[in-house]
């Protein structure tokens, strides 16, 4: 959980900072680091309980954090980390926003 959103936080912060993510890349990115730590002798059923834990737990928790936090609203920058290589970001001083 971005504990630098969470509502009882924002104040203590001089800068918030928030990684989006798309739900379907989060699941592919846990897999992959999944089988990339077990080596080559991962299994399918290994991978299946990677995805069912992350859509059946991550995925909700994600989905009632962000619906009762907000922590885009909270956020100075938002990072867009759709492409690991190439991520972009959206400053956002005094309640504008940039895009960078």
């Amino acid at each position: 959980m971005d504990q630098g959103t969470r509502g009882e936080l924002i104040d203590r912060w001089d800068l918030r900072v928030f990684v989006s993510v798309p739900f379907e890349q989060t699941v592919d990115r846990a897999r992959d680091r999944g089988t990339a730590a077990a080596g080559s002798a991962v299994d399918t059923a290994e991978t299946a309980d990677i995805e069912r834990s992350w859509r059946d737990r991550y995925i909700p928790a994600q989905q009632l954090y962000f619906a009762t936090a907000r922590p885009t609203d909270h956020a100075d920058i938002i990072v867009y980390n759709d492409q690991l290589e190439r991520p972009t970001w959206e400053f956002r001083p005094h309640s504008s926003i940039h895009r960078i």
